[in-house]
């Protein structure tokens, strides 16, 4: 009697994480329509998925990339005079951005969506909103690629940018905090992170 308890138990625990893991990939799914749907209808500047670029008859058109199938990229500055000539970033090296994160709903991520930043400015205007930001510092954040631990999404759209960069960065739940709570960001929660790279340390 007490292995077939078992046994049951154990079958009722691996249909709950199955059911888990199935709804978490749902949320997913729906949150990769969102953004592509948003990146290319409501963005401005419309965006095209990279692979249409070169079928593009638009001189320089603005584009997006999906990198490790849960991060979509925007590099604002793609077509820059010079920018080939900056550093990329690569494993291990030392990154210094300056940022705000947002919980990103579908649509243009507003100021009453932002969870954190280092941008004065943005800090600023959260302050004249009525936010508390006595605890927000205005310091560049530092990030040791594949060292600092951060979310996961911040690191893969920060590799293969180049020194000042102006980024946005947009991620599912899995790329982001999953099922976790984490301040004012609700659980499974897609995320998006505007950022500019101030500095790129590279390793020698």
């Amino acid at each position: 009697m007490k292995i077939k308890l078992f046994t049951s138990l154990c079958a009722i625990l691996c249909l709950m994480l199955a059911v888990g893991c199935a709804d978490s990939e749902d949320v997913a799914d729906t949150q990769r329509t969102n953004i592509e749907r948003f990146l290319t209808s409501s963005h401005v500047p419309r965006l095209i998925n990279v692979d249409e670029v070169e079928n593009s008859l638009e001189r320089n058109p603005a584009f997006y990339e999906r990198i490790d199938y849960s991060v979509y990229r925007y590099i604002a500055t793609y077509y820059d005079e010079g920018r080939e000539s900056k550093p990329a970033i690569k494993q291990g090296d030392e990154v210094t951005i300056t940022f705000t994160a947002y919980v990103f709903t579908g649509s243009t991520p507003s100021l009453a969506a932002v969870y954190m930043s280092n941008d004065q400015s943005v800090i600023n205007a959260l302050g004249q909103a009525g936010l508390n930001t006595d605890y927000w510092e205005a310091e560049p954040l530092t990030i040791k690629i594949g060292q600092t631990n951060i979310i996961k999404g911040v690191t893969t759209s920060l590799i293969g940018c180049r020194e000042g960069d102006v980024v946005e960065a947009y991620m599912t739940l899995d790329a982001a905090y999953d099922d976790k709570v984490v301040g004012v960001v609700p659980k499974n929660s897609s995320v998006a992170w505007f950022y500019t790279i101030d500095s790129v340390n590279g390793v020698q």
